[in-house]
C-alpha cells in the first residue's frame, strides 16, 4: 500500500510541473530496441533510458560500467578496479537475465549467460538504449530483467573524421584510443583501436588490454545498405579473488571477437527486410599459479571457449495506415568447449511476431509473441501486450503485460565440484510474468520526468548463491519469487547553465517460500548529477550514487553494507576539436564493497585529452 501511495505522490508532482510549464514540447528521439524497428521516443510503450555519446563524454565516464551505473535502475556487480569483471542487473534480475546487444546482435556468453561489460570499449559507442523489463517476446532468453542495446558509431556520411584520446590515472592507469572514418564513393568505413594498462589498486590486480574494430557500410542506394561489423578484444589481468583468498596470485586471459554481416533493404510494396549473419567467439583462460591445496584442487590452467553462430531474418510492413507488423525468424548454434565443463552444444530455432496498432490519435496498442525451440529444453512461448495513451502532447501513460523465460547455461548445468562451486544438471528453465504501468511527462524541453511501477512473479528462478559457509556456490530453482518496485527519474535544466539529473528506485525481491530477499538486490538506490556549463567552455559535474544494504547469501545471514559514492569531473574546451578533462571518483575516499570481500578502489584521479581532427 505504501508503494502505491508513493507512486501516486510522484505522479502528482509530475502533473503539477506539467500544469505550470507545459507550453512547448520539442523532443524527437529515435529508438529501435522496444520494437526492433526505428520509432519515435514519444511512441514507445516500454520504459527506455537513452545515454548518448555526448553524455558519456560530458560525464567523463572511464568505462561502460561507470556510464550505466549513473542510472538508479542499474544495479552493477563490480569486482574491483580496471579490468575486473563488471556485469549488469536490472529490476531484481541476475546478470544472466539481462540481454546485452551490440547493434542488435546478442552479446551474452552462452557459457554463463552473462556479458562482462568491462570488455566493451566506450570510444566507439554512439548511444545506449536501456529497455527496462522483460523483452523475451522480442529477444528470447536472457531478456527477463531488461535489454541493453549498445549502438556503435557509423561511418561518416561524407568526408573523413579522425578522433583520438589518451588519459592517465591513479595506479599508473593509462588509456589510449584512435578512430578514423571516411567514405570512398558508396563505401563508408570506420576503424577503431585502443589500449588500457593499469597496475591495479590491489596486489595482483594489474591489467593489460587491447581492442580493435572495423565497420564497413556499402550503400547500394539509400534504402539498401550492407554493413560488416567486426571487433577484437584481448586482455590479461591479475585476479586476487576475495579478501583472504588462498590463491591471491592467479591470472586470467581473455580473448573475444565477432563478425556481423547485416543487410537492411526496402523492396516494393513498403516491405522492409533485415537479414543478419554473425559469429561470436569468447575464450577465457584461468591460470592458477599457487600450488594446489586440500581446499583447492583445481587444475593449474583451465580454458573455456564458446562459439555462437546465428542467422536472423526480419520483415516489417505497414499493413495499413495505422497497423505495422514485424515478423522474424532466427537460428542459433551455441557451442561450449571447456576443460571444466567439457564439450556441449545446443540449437535454438525462433519465430516472433510483433504488431503495433494506432487505434486512435491518442491510443496505440501492441501485441506480440515469440516461440523459442531449444534442442535440449523444448519450446518456450513468450507473449506480450501493451498500450500507450497520449493524454496530451506532454503526458503519456503506458502499460505492459509480458511473459519471459531463461534457459540454464552451460555453467549452470555442468560446472564440476571444485571446492568453491558446483553446477546442477537438474535445473529447469526459469519463467516469469510481469505487469508494468508507467507515466512520462515531457513538461518542456528543459523538464522531463518518468515514473514506473512493476510487479514480476517468477517460477523455477535459477539462483546462484553460496551455502551457509559463504564459500561454495551452487544454482537451484526457487519455486516462486516476487519482484516489485517503483522507479522515478527526472531531468531538469536549471536556469541557463545548470542541469540536474536525479532518480530513485525502490526494489523488493523475495523468495516466497523462505520470505528471504534475493541476493545482491538493494531495496533502495538513488542518484544525482548536477552540472554547470561556464561560458568559456568549462563543464563541471558533481555526481553521487547511493545503494542500500544487500544480502550475500540466500539465508540472508551475510550482509553487504550500504554505500554512497561521489565523483567530480571537469571538462575544458581548449579550442575547436581539442578538449581536456579531469575526473575524481570516490571523492570522499570511502571503503566500500559492491560484492562481498571484493573492495572497490579509493580516491581515484584521471586526466586526459581528446582531439577531433
Amino acid at each position: 500500500m505504501k508503494k502505491i501511495l508513493v507512486f501516486f505522490i510522484l505522479a502528482a508532482l509530475c502533473l503539477t510541473f506539467t500544469a505550470l510549464y507545459a507550453d512547448d514540447v520539442s523532443l524527437e528521439r529515435i529508438v529501435v530496441t522496444p520494437s526492433r524497428i526505428a520509432q519515435s521516443y514519444t511512441d514507445i510503450m516500454r520504459t527506455v533510458d537513452i545515454i548518448t555519446s555526448d553524455e558519456i563524454q560530458a560525464t567523463q565516464a572511464t568505462d561502460l560500467g561507470e556510464a550505466l551505473g549513473a542510472l538508479p535502475t542499474i544495479n552493477l556487480a563490480e569486482y574491483g578496479g580496471p579490468g575486473a569483471t563488471k556485469t549488469v542487473r536490472l529490476r531484481g534480475s541476475s546478470a544472466a537475465q539481462v540481454s546485452i546487444l551490440i547493434d542488435g546482435r546478442p552479446h551474452n556468453s552462452p557459457r554463463d549467460g552473462e556479458a562482462d561489460i568491462s570488455t566493451i570499449p566506450l570510444d566507439n559507442i554512439e548511444r545506449i538504449e536501456v529497455m527496462r523489463g522483460p523483452g523475451s517476446s522480442l529477444y528470447g532468453s536472457s531478456a527477463m530483467g531488461g535489454t541493453i542495446n549498445i549502438i556503435t558509431k557509423n561511418p561518416p556520411r561524407s568526408g573523413q573524421v579522425t578522433e583520438l584520446g589518451t588519459s592517465i590515472g591513479s595506479w599508473r592507469t593509462y588509456t589510449g584510443w584512435v578512430s578514423h572514418g571516411g567514405r570512398v564513393s558508396d563505401l563508408g568505413y570506420r576503424i577503431n583501436a585502443g589500449y588500457q594498462t593499469s597496475e591495479g589498486f590491489r596486489d595482483n590486480s594489474e591489467l593489460d588490454a587491447k581492442d580493435a574494430s572495423i565497420k564497413l557500410a556499402y550503400e547500394f542506394n539509400p534504402d539498401n545498405v550492407l554493413t560488416l561489423n567486426s571487433a577484437f578484444y584481448t586482455s590479461r589481468t591479475g585476479t586476487p579473488g576475495p579478501l583472504g583468498s588462498p590463491d591471491p596470485d592467479d591470472k586470467q586471459a581473455r580473448t573475444n571477437n565477432f563478425a556481423d554481416l547485416l543487410w537492411k533493404g526496402a523492396v516494393s510494396g513498403g516491405l522492409d527486410i533485415s537479414a543478419r549473419l554473425y559469429r561470436s567467439y569468447d575464450r577465457l583462460e584461468f591460470m592458477e599459479n599457487s600450488v594446489p591445496t586440500a581446499w583447492d584442487t583445481a587444475l593449474d590452467k583451465s580454458i573455456h571457449a564458446t562459439v555462437s553462430e546465428g542467422l536472423e531474418l526480419q520483415l516489417s510492413k505497414e499493413l495499413a495506415d495505422s497497423l505495422t507488423s514485424i515478423l522474424g525468424v532466427s537460428y542459433t548454434s551455441n557451442k561450449n568447449d571447456s576443460t571444466s565443463t567439457a564439450k556441449h552444444r545446443y540449437l535454438v530455432r525462433s519465430w516472433f511476431l510483433n504488431n503495433n496498432w494506432d487505434a486512435t490519435e491518442s491510443l496505440s496498442l501492441n501485441a506480440g509473441a515469440r516461440v523459442d525451440d531449444y534442442s535440449n529444453f523444448g519450446s518456450e512461448t513468450s507473449p506480450s501486450l501493451g498500450f500507450l495513451y497520449k493524454i496530451n502532447r506532454a503526458n503519456r501513460v503506458r502499460g505492459i503485460y509480458s511473459r519471459s523465460f531463461r534457459a540454464p547455461t552451460f555453467n549452470d548445468l555442468f560446472w564440476p565440484n571444485q571446492g568453491w562451486a558446483i553446477g546442477n544438471p537438474l535445473l529447469k528453465p526459469e519463467k516469469g510474468t510481469t505487469w508494468e504501468a508507467g507515466f512520462t511527462s515531457d513538461i518542456t524541453p528543459a523538464i522531463t520526468c518518468d515514473l514506473s511501477y512493476y510487479r514480476s512473479k517468477y517460477t523455477d528462478l535459477i539462483n546462484w548463491a553460496p551455502d551457509e559457509t559463504g564459500w561454495v556456490w551452487t544454482p537451484t530453482n526457487i519455486n516462486s519469487a516476487v519482484i516489485d518496485g517503483i522507479e522515478f527519474s527526472s531531468q531538469v535544466r536549471l536556469w541557463d547553465r545548470w542541469a540536474l539529473n536525479a532518480g530513485y528506485a525502490f526494489l523488493r525481491a523475495k523468495d516466497l517460500d523462505t520470505k528471504n530477499y534475493l541476493i545482491y538486490q538493494p531495496k533502495h538506490r538513488a542518484n544525482f548529477a548536477l552540472s554547470y556549463q561556464y561560458p568559456w567552455g568549462l563543464l563541471l559535474e558533481l555526481k553521487g550514487i547511493f545503494t542500500s544494504q544487500r544480502f550475500h547469501n540466500a539465508a540472508n545471514t551475510l550482509k553487504v553494507e550500504h554505500f554512497a559514492d561521489f565523483g567530480l569531473s571537469a571538462r575544458q574546451k581548449i579550442k575547436d576539436g581539442v578538449s581536456c578533462f579531469l575526473s575524481i571518483d570516490n571523492l570522499l575516499n570511502r571503503h566500500y564493497q559492491v560484492i562481498n570481500d571484493y573492495p572497490m578502489p579509493g580516491f581515484t584521479v584521471t586526466g586526459g585529452v581528446k582531439i577531433d581532427l
